[in-house]
């Protein structure tokens, strides 16, 4: 009886090392793709910041006031100038 085991026990072996240099090298992508996409993370993250801030600069009365100034060509008014309407019904009545 002539034993055949060596060439089998030499394929096995190189088609589990094959395996292992597959799923070493899908891990190794993956972990590529992870670092990308949480660099990505931390450059979204520091623009929605800067949005943010650009945002409530933007909200700033301040802001509004020389804007509505400088691009519209607004004035403020002088306080004397304006004048509240009073109530021309009895409070009594209201209830």
């Amino acid at each position: 009886m002539v034993r055949r085991r060596g060439p089998v026990a030499i394929a096995a072996a190189v088609g589990l090392s094959l395996f292992y240099l597959s799923q070493s090298t899908h891990v190794a992508a993956l972990g590529y793709q992870i670092d990308n996409l949480q660099a990505r993370v931390a450059d979204l993250r520091a623009e929605q910041q800067q949005l943010t801030f650009q945002i409530g600069q933007a909200r700033s009365p301040s802001t509004i006031e020389a804007r509505a100034q400088s691009d519209l060509q607004l004035v403020p008014v002088d306080p004397a100038a304006v004048r509240f309407a009073t109530r021309s019904i009895d409070p009594a009545l209201l209830k």
